[in-house]
């Protein structure tokens, strides 16, 4: 029966909870605990789930402690316990595995002992949050009960009255600083809230803890619960009431998930003619997906017309970019909605990413043309998954969303490590049969490149849907989607819906507007000044030399903005210039500037560079510690971190000796290979630097060295490239660089005619390796080609040279290694 079980509850005891007692006055908050502020730090840095797993099973074993009394309950789960956090983290835990709901307690009758205060939790006069204070407390562990607002299940988003919304939580005192514990939430599925002041009824007990209640960091929390004394926001920042109740409805999937929305979103969104767009922002190259379901609140909508049959699904669409997802939502009635969006990496389990957030949608026009989007493909618009794949990078343009005028030729291109074929599909609404746009449209390829030119056809409607497909040139397979664009008219927002004619401004009110934009046109604040100018056309003004004053002003920050961002190469900061740019009214002066090209080149080849991390952020501790552990390493493996090490700017002369580069390999923090590796920029990269490195990766190939050491195999590719970008080639290897087969050789490529080219080593494209060919002159590699001698087959002793030492790894005599795998694992030590 657990912990809660009374003396007579087992056999024939009393299946009741007489007699009834009384409740007890708890107070919330000590004032002899330290004053709130701020953490200094979050739940990561103090709390890594492995260092607690001995406590947390020692908690659940002790589940059945006699609960007779605070002090044998504190005694028992403290034992051995260093740390306040370690006491808590045991407290935490016990309390989630009693059976309070579940148990009875006929005769207890002291409601200050643990047992009666379960007994007080399952009649309703108790919570949780107070007997967990109650417990640290007597562990002598600071412990308040922080009540306030919360946004439970009963919550609507968007609402304002906070008419049963009334939660308590606790704030404990653990490292040096305040943390945030919710037990109610942690240990249930529901999310109560208080009713009438009472505490809320038993819920559904979760099978393991709800972690994000455990230390939640304030940001988060605040999203969640808002403390009626402001102080235990604990932020520096404080919210008010107002913006509480304003933010959307997050779940904590949201923090998870690796997207982020990034401006100040309320909990209801107005329509903008007829549209809606949420945007959430994500690093580049993550596999993250978004989709939303938008359904119409009939409830709300009183007075609004609502066709029985609409399927908002035909209306919602997600449009991607190599950092941002966009739902675009296109309202066919008038009325209120409510938005669920999902995001976040799907699972095995689940067709559809984890709910993140949720909004509530007010549509007040009509569309003109109430149609649903061209296509909907289940993964959106923008570059798709099989892209990567296939070795597709580097689309351009890079949003799956994008703006075109009738008659226009856009141009959509795509970076390749192999020759591809490539068909391409135009769809629109109102003429389903695409044949009709086939000759809008032409593809090309190279043997590094993918272009599709789409000639953008007259229709009344300018929507269209672009479907991009490849496969490998000669292969014979089916072409897959690689994909897919939304094509709509650049003034798509003004003419997708019905706006309600205003009355014209008065005459102040014009003059405010002209004031407005000679002010901004004086200063040096780009988004001011551009929404100065949409208001000035807006009102249809006279121009008076005001406008085109400030058109020209827009023209140069624009372009000091993208020379700035272009010299400081900052990737989000040149991004952000960028699309400004291309949403600016001036745009069309923009577009074909050189700052606009330099910005965009420079754009692609930190996009590059980061691609190039990519491998080396997935190696963990283990992989890099392997190598910097061998006391005599294998000669590829010395040359590659050799030619790493060179290009992090090393003196050749120290790289000689293996010590330093041990040494170097342990450093921790900004220091590390790692930091320094995600922080070198190319333009901070030496001509000798290069040419050494060059040097010291011409005596490898990769397959080998891969085959030494996983890790190493990933150093390579980062050296490689780095030496290809700073030749100017750009070129890269993919990022699965051991997927390929062929039996090339890797120094030719043949010609037209059939016959064999040399070709420099950077610039071909990544092929595997021919052994036959790949062995350094003078040298041979035997069944474990980890290992290599002097060229004498008659007296090798392949045993004799596994016993010399050449790495911590070595396989037991005559095993050999595995050989080269498709599902290759960078993490993955070498010889397992």
């Amino acid at each position: 029966m657990g912990c809660g079980s009374s003396k007579g509850d087992g056999g024939g005891g009393a299946k009741n909870d007489n007699p009834p007692i009384d409740g007890i006055d708890v107070p919330d908050l000590d004032p002899k605990y330290p004053a709130p502020k701020p953490p200094e730090n979050t739940k990561d840095d103090i709390f890594k789930p492995a260092d607690f797993t001995a406590i947390d099973n020692k908690a659940k074993q002790m589940a059945r402690t006699n609960a007779s009394s605070y002090d044998a309950v504190s005694r028992a789960l403290t034992a051995n316990c260093t740390t306040d956090l370690q006491k808590a983290r045991a407290i935490f835990v016990w309390l989630f595995h009693q059976n309070i709901h579940g148990s009875f307690y006929s005769g207890v009758t002291d409601p200050h002992t643990p047992r009666g205060y379960m007994k007080l939790i399952k009649t309703g006069k108790g919570s949780y949050a107070t007997f967990f204070a109650l417990l640290c407390r007597e562990a002598n562990i600071p412990c308040n009960v922080i009540r306030g607002v919360s946004k439970g299940d009963n919550y609507e988003v968007g609402q304002q009255n906070v008419k049963g919304m009334d939660g308590a939580w606790n704030a404990v005192y653990l490292a040096g600083s305040w943390r945030f514990v919710h037990p109610l939430w942690a240990y249930y599925k529901e999310k109560q809230a208080y009713e009438f002041g009472q505490p809320p009824p038993a819920g559904t007990k979760r099978v393991s803890i709800n972690e994000f209640y455990w230390l939640t960091d304030p940001m988060k929390m605040i999203c969640f619960h808002n403390p009626k004394a402001e102080p235990w926001q604990l932020l520096k920042s404080k919210w008010d009431q107002k913006k509480f109740l304003d933010s959307p409805q997050f779940t904590e999937d949201y923090f998870k998930s690796g997207l982020m929305l990034p401006r100040k979103y309320n909990a209801i969104i107005y329509s903008d003619n007829g549209i809606c767009i949420i945007d959430l922002d994500h690093q580049a190259f993550e596999d993250l997906r978004v989709d939303a379901t938008v359904i119409k609140d009939v409830n709300q909508s009183q007075g609004e017309n609502t066709s029985p049959d609409l399927n908002m699904g035909d209306y919602v669409t997600v449009a991607s970019s190599s950092t941002r997802k966009s739902a675009i939502i296109r309202f066919p009635e008038k009325g209120r909605y409510n938005a669920d969006v999902y995001g976040g990496k799907l699972t095995s389990e689940t067709q559809r990413p984890l709910k993140i957030v949720e909004f509530r949608l007010e549509c007040s026009e009509s569309a003109r043309e109430p149609v649903p989007f061209p296509l909907n493909p289940r993964d959106g618009f923008g570059i798709l998954p099989a892209a990567n794949q296939m070795g597709i990078s580097d689309p351009n343009p890079d949003s799956g969303l994008v703006l075109v005028k009738q008659g226009q030729q856009k141009t959509f291109s795509f970076t390749t490590t192999q020759r591809l074929e490539a068909e391409a599909t135009l769809v629109h609404y109102h003429n389903t049969d695409s044949r009709d746009f086939h000759s809008y449209i032409s593809t090309r390829t190279t043997e590094d490149t993918l272009t599709v030119d789409v000639i953008v056809p007259d229709e009344k409607l300018l929507e269209f849907g672009l479907e991009i497909a490849a496969r490998p040139e000669g292969g014979g397979r089916s072409f897959v989607t690689v994909a897919n664009y939304l094509l709509v008219d650049e003034n798509w927002k003004k003419r997708t819906a019905v706006v309600s004619p205003t009355r014209g401004a008065s005459k102040s009110e014009l003059e405010r507007i002209r004031q407005a934009l000679i002010t901004a046109t004086g200063k040096t604040d780009i988004a001011k000044l551009e929404n100065a100018v949409e208001e000035f056309e807006r009102n249809s003004m006279p121009d008076l030399g005001d406008l085109t004053r400030a058109r020209q002003r827009l023209v140069e920050l624009h372009l000091a903005n993208l020379k700035k961002t272009t010299r400081d190469r900052k990737l989000e900061d040149l991004e952000r210039a960028i699309d400004a740019a291309k949403k600016s009214h001036v745009a069309d002066q923009l577009v074909d500037t050189k700052e606009m090209a330099d910005a965009e080149a420079a754009r692609r080849q930190l996009k590059r560079l980061k691609l190039y991390m990519h491998k080396v952020m997935e190696l963990n501790k283990a992989t890099i510690s392997e190598i910097h552990s061998y006391q005599r390493p294998r000669p590829l493996v010395q040359k590659v971190m050799q030619a790493t090490f060179r290009l992090l700017g090393e003196p050749n002369k120290k790289i000689q000796d293996w010590s330093h580069i041990q040494n170097s390999m342990r450093r921790l923090g900004r220091n590390s290979m790692i930091s320094r590796m995600r922080r070198r920029d190319i333009v901070d990269i030496k001509e000798p630097q290069v040419n050494d490195a060059e040097r010291y990766l011409g005596e490898t190939n990769k397959i080998l060295v891969r085959m030494c050491s996983a890790g190493a195999g990933t150093f390579y590719v980062w050296s490689n490239n780095m030496i290809s970008e700073h030749q100017g080639k750009g070129t890269l290897d993919p990022t699965n660089i051991w997927g390929r087969t062929s039996k090339e050789d890797p120094y030719s490529r043949k010609s037209k005619g059939g016959s064999v080219q040399n070709s420099p080593r950077k610039e071909k494209l990544v092929e595997s390796w021919n052994f036959k060919d790949s062995t350094p002159r003078g040298q041979h590699y035997h069944n474990d080609p980890g290992r290599y001698s002097p060229h004498n087959e008659e007296n090798t002793n392949i045993k004799s040279r596994r016993n010399e030492g050449w790495g911590s790894n070595t396989q037991p005599s005559g095993k050999q290694q595995d050989t080269v795998s498709d599902d290759w694992d960078p993490n993955r030590r070498s010889g397992n």
